[in-house]
């Protein structure tokens, strides 16, 4: 027989017992849940911001080639600048001002109302233009001095590439422009003879210069920047190889762009900042973004772009030459 001692040491939980262990596991259940939705709406905005930063240092790194080449071995004087790319039966000038009208500098920003944002004193631009160098590991064999409108050929290391330079009678492409360090001239391109030894270029230019012993060739070329519906449905970053192709979307998701350049004035630092308004992958139904840090002009953030969330990144470039 059972004694009653035996009898209590087996008896079960009490209701008052099972009630605090619920009561403890609801808590430490809503607590854990709570803190699971938590964790992942965090790491939903980080992938968010995370991809909206990628977009725009995609962006940003399009422009810096042809930013930090800017003006290089050409004269950034508009008035300068006009007669030298007036070569040919067109120029090249007229080329520019196809893409954006007015363009007569190595970076060239807009002055209309279409184009321009004032906020506090400060000028900001839409869109841009920029006449830039490229590199060519190809040099000259000599010294030449060029005498203006002259045709004058010059002995080259090495052949020049078709797909990159081309012969031309107007002088209206990019590519058919050519300019070498040392100088300050352009150059249009009148023929090219890769069959000969050395290689032989023969070029011409509407003002004379010297192109120094062993200069090195550069490509020259103009890229136009800018957003398509900026702050709209569907904005996206378009980049423009001027008079090689047509303008192509380039990053999408980049809602606004912004450029600034402090080229004007005694004290002028020749810093031009490009500033982007970039926005993640979820459009939310409501709207999810007021400020953003960071973005100079906050009027222009539209009522679209706060259904997004929303990353301003910017740089700045010495413009040298």
């Amino acid at each position: 027989m059972r004694t009653g001692r035996q009898l209590k040491s087996r008896r079960g939980f009490s209701l008052v017992e099972i009630l605090i262990a619920v009561v403890i596991l609801s808590i430490v259940s809503i607590a854990a849940v709570g803190l699971f939705f938590a964790f992942t709406k965090h790491f939903e905005q980080s992938a968010d911001l995370t991809a909206a930063r990628q977009r725009g240092e995609m962006a940003l790194a399009r422009l810096e080639t042809a930013v930090l080449q800017a003006g290089l071995s050409m004269p950034n004087d508009s008035t300068k600048f006009k007669k030298v790319y007036s070569g040919g039966t067109t120029g090249l000038i007229q080329a520019l001002s196809n893409a954006i009208n007015g363009w007569d500098k190595p970076i060239y920003l807009p002055d209309d109302s279409n184009n321009k944002v004032t906020f506090e004193g400060k000028d900001y631009y839409k869109k841009i233009g920029i006449v830039y160098s490229l590199s060519s590991g190809i040099g000259v064999l000599e010294e030449y001095d060029v005498s203006e409108n002259t045709e004058q050929k010059l002995e080259l290391s090495e052949a020049c590439p078709l797909d990159r330079i081309k012969q031309t009678s107007t002088g209206n492409t990019t590519d058919g422009w050519v300019t070498f360090s040392g100088c300050q001239t352009p150059f249009v391109v009148t023929e090219i003879d890769n069959t000969t030894n050395p290689p032989m270029l023969t070029v011409k230019s509407s003002r004379s210069d010297l192109i120094p012993f062993f200069a090195e060739l550069q490509y020259l070329r103009a890229m136009c920047a800018y957003v398509s519906s900026p702050g709209g449905a569907s904005p996206q970053f378009y980049i423009q190889d001027v008079t090689r192709g047509p303008a192509q979307p380039a990053v999408e998701g980049v809602s606004q762009v912004l450029f600034s350049y402090d080229d004007a004035g005694s004290d002028a630092t020749n810093v031009l900042t490009v500033h982007l308004l970039v926005r993640g992958n979820r459009r939310f139904p409501g709207q999810v973004t007021s400020g953003v840090p960071g973005w100079p002009v906050s009027s222009t953030i539209t009522d679209e772009d706060r259904h997004y969330r929303l990353i301003a990144i910017s740089a700045s470039w010495r413009v040298r030459n």
